[in-house]
């Protein structure tokens, strides 16, 4: 099977809205940052996979005709909620190792500043049936699994607050940044209450923006400037959050379907040991007690060991750098949130992240999570081809 690699990436800025430009505009704005980047134009590309997710949220009904900049080439619309991004990453890697293309425009597209209602659009996630008795809102559901953590494995609202306040500052040397606030952990706390024990600084923002990446086949990389995809795999999990709070298997805050794609990722990347095999990850956690979820399920710890991790991160230098970026709390363009993991990946591994470059990147990982958490992806890239 054909390795693919990730040759160009583009990237406009991310902020609440957008009002002086359109889709389109958006769309090709990062298209040519990533056509540029991998010194191609669109004549070179096969075809075109655009990420886009829900129309409620744009109030336009073919935000895809962004995609007849690609006239006479095969055009693929992907919507896998907050994982609609790495989805849209994950078809065109497929396209390329089914022989069907040699190289790939992969772009994703978010426009929620549009509407005035995106957070009645994101709580129709929720079963209408099984938790329509529950107030089940995404700010909810985050708190319910934070106080979760709490009772289980000894976090405490310090925890959440010296992550958030790290995602922050790490914000502040990404341009591209939609909220770069250099904060600590006690003026998270200070922060307005959401849903205890969520404070308004320990949630993402909503956010516009577009991201886009070129992917080749091994036999035209040539001599670019290249990030392997060396594993990449999705997994779906039990729709109703009911169903995950007491299993045997894993609990609602065990993420089985991150760890499952975990596993298979870095099976096929060769990945043993992550703490000594992966220098950079970029979280998809909207919230930061989210991302305390995603460490035992990556076997960066046990759960039970997660505070201990989170404290070692301030203290340990040979920890994988984690959301260096600002991951999701600088930026939530969510239809282009996990292709905005990948993207950061690839631009790490090339040593091409700017001032948020981690030194001596060999290996970055990149994960996904959409609806109530049930879809989940994660994706290896490397300096080096594994077949």
């Amino acid at each position: 099977m054909t390795a693919v690699a990730v040759i160009g990436v583009g990237q406009t800025n991310y902020r609440r809205a957008h009002k002086d430009k359109s889709s389109r505009e958006l769309i090709w704005e990062a298209s040519k940052m990533a056509l540029e980047d991998a010194n191609m134009d669109i004549g070179g590309i096969d075809a075109i996979m655009a990420g886009i997710a829900p129309e409620a949220l744009s109030g336009e009904g073919s935000v895809e005709r962004g995609g007849m900049m690609g006239v006479g080439k095969p055009f693929l619309r992907i919507n896998t909620g907050g994982v609609t991004g790495s989805s849209t990453v994950f078809a065109g890697t497929t396209y390329i190792q089914s022989g069907r293309a040699k190289a790939v425009l992969v772009v994703a597209l978010e426009r929620m500043g549009q509407a005035t209602s995106s957070q009645q659009v994101f709580n129709t996630i929720f079963d209408p049936v099984y938790e329509k008795d529950f107030p089940l809102t995404t700010i909810t559901m985050a708190a319910l699994r934070a106080s979760m953590l709490m009772r289980m494995y000894g976090y405490t609202e310090q925890h959440w607050a010296e992550i958030a306040a790290r995602s922050f500052r790490n914000a502040c040397r990404n341009p591209h940044a939609h909220l770069k606030l250099d904060i600590t952990a006690d003026d998270v706390l200070k922060s307005p209450l959401l849903a205890w024990p969520i404070h308004r600084y320990e949630a993402c923002p909503m956010s516009e923006g577009a991201c886009a990446m070129v992917l080749a086949a091994e036999d035209i990389v040539g001599d670019r400037n290249a990030a392997w995809v060396q594993g990449a795999a999705s997994t779906s999990d039990s729709y109703a959050m009911g169903d995950r709070i007491r299993r045997p298997e894993a609990t609602l805050v065990d993420l089985l379907s991150l760890r499952l794609s975990a596993e298979r990722a870095f099976k096929q990347a060769g990945i043993d040991r992550p703490l000594e095999q992966i220098q950079a990850v970029e979280l998809y956690s909207a919230f930061s007690s989210a991302e305390a979820m995603a460490y035992p399920a990556l076997h960066f710890c046990k759960p039970e060991d997660g505070p201990r991790f989170v404290e070692a991160q301030f203290s340990d230098p040979s920890l994988p750098k984690i959301n260096p970026s600002g991951g999701p709390q600088g930026a939530n363009p969510v239809s282009a949130t996990a292709m905005v993991r990948i993207a950061e990946c690839a631009l790490q591994v090339r040593g091409m992240a700017g001032e948020r470059q981690v030194a001596d990147v060999d290996r970055a990982v990149a994960t996904g999570q959409g609806g109530a958490t049930q879809f989940s992806t994660v994706c290896v890239l490397g300096k080096k081809k594994v077949h």
